[in-house]
């Protein structure tokens, strides 16, 4: 696969990760009855396509690698994304090149909870009656 491709689009799977974490954001902040609770549902479209996307990411990275990722790996990523992907990227990458793909993982993660988070408080302070912001 061509890498600068391959690149353009392991960054839209990126792109589209952090679109549906706004949107997710938006969504429960409009539809979470108290706040902290969301709709089963809605939690499960929300993780489904984040996951969906994530996996996309992999295929393409494992298809520019030439790497063929397991069946018990691709289901340590469903069930426990934050030990199997750092393995993935620790097996796929030479030593010395390990650490910043897994940095970034985590990096990823961190930048998704952020703009959901601020998807949430976008929603909140355009809704009516919603209380001013807070000044320090």
């Amino acid at each position: 696969m061509n890498d600068d491709l391959a690149r353009r689009q392991k960054n839209t799977a990126i792109i589209g990760m952090l679109g549906v974490a706004l949107a997710a954001g938006i969504a429960v902040a409009a539809l979470a009855p108290e706040p902290g609770t969301v709709p089963l549902g809605v939690q499960f479209v929300i993780n489904l396509a984040l996951l969906l996307l994530g996996f996309r990411w992999l295929q393409i990275d494992s298809r520019q690698l030439d790497i063929r990722r397991p069946l018990w790996l691709n289901i340590g990523i469903v069930l426990l994304a934050a030990v199997f992907v750092p393995y993935y990227f620790y097996k796929t990458r030479p030593a010395g090149a390990r650490l910043t793909p897994i940095l970034m993982f985590f990096g990823l993660v961190m930048a998704i909870a952020f703009v959901s988070g601020l998807g949430a408080v976008l929603m909140t302070a355009t809704q009516t009656g919603s209380p001013p912001p807070a000044t320090f």
